[in-house]
């Protein structure tokens, strides 16, 4: 008996079959390969935010020390050269 020798609606059948079958595993093959990509991406960003969190913690750190003594630096140098030259009385 071959597959000519069965009758249409037969055939027609073990092809449904055929193709939930494989349409099954494709599916479970997508579904894994979507779960695996969306947790490595979730791994790289969690990483990369680790990363900018340590930046901008290292920024408030030490950056802003350093801007804070500038900015007082300058305050104080313009305040300085505010000053007449020889002091109050002038020069001699």
């Amino acid at each position: 008996m071959t597959v000519l020798d069965l009758p249409v609606d037969r055939i027609t059948a073990r092809l449904r079959n055929v193709r939930r079958a494989v349409s099954t595993a494709l599916a479970w093959v997508l579904f894994g390969v979507g779960w695996t990509l969306a947790k490595a991406c979730r791994l790289l960003l969690t990483g990369l935010t680790a990363v900018l969190f340590a930046a901008g913690w290292t920024a408030g750190k030490v950056v802003w020390p350093a801007l804070v003594w500038s900015v007082t630096a300058v305050r104080l140098g313009w305040e300085e050269g505010r000053k007449p030259i020889g002091g109050r009385r002038g020069p001699a």
